[in-house]
């Protein structure tokens, strides 16, 4: 007797889900979710090559001090020749 039970209330709820589908109440559609993006790190230039830049640029600053304290001291030197001071 328990399985009769059972299965006549699976019956009746199933039949019962089906009626009222199909009576003007429309069924909604489910959104998908949205999929983050993993966001891509994108990384700077390698410490080797940054390191390589300021090297560079600090050597030119020092061939112009250089240069500079040549003109202003002896009269000497290509750029600041004629900033002697005496």
């Amino acid at each position: 007797m328990v399985s009769r039970r059972r299965g006549a209330a699976g019956n009746a709820s199933d039949g019962a889900k089906s009626k009222r589908k199909g009576k003007g109440v429309k069924a909604k559609k489910k959104k998908a979710p949205k999929v983050k993006k993993d966001k891509v790190i994108k990384p700077g230039p390698p410490v080797e090559v940054v390191l390589c830049v300021v090297t560079g640029l600090m050597l030119i600053v020092a061939v112009v001090l250089v240069d500079l304290a040549a003109g202003q001291q002896f009269g000497l030197g290509s750029l600041f020749s004629d900033q002697y001071i005496g």
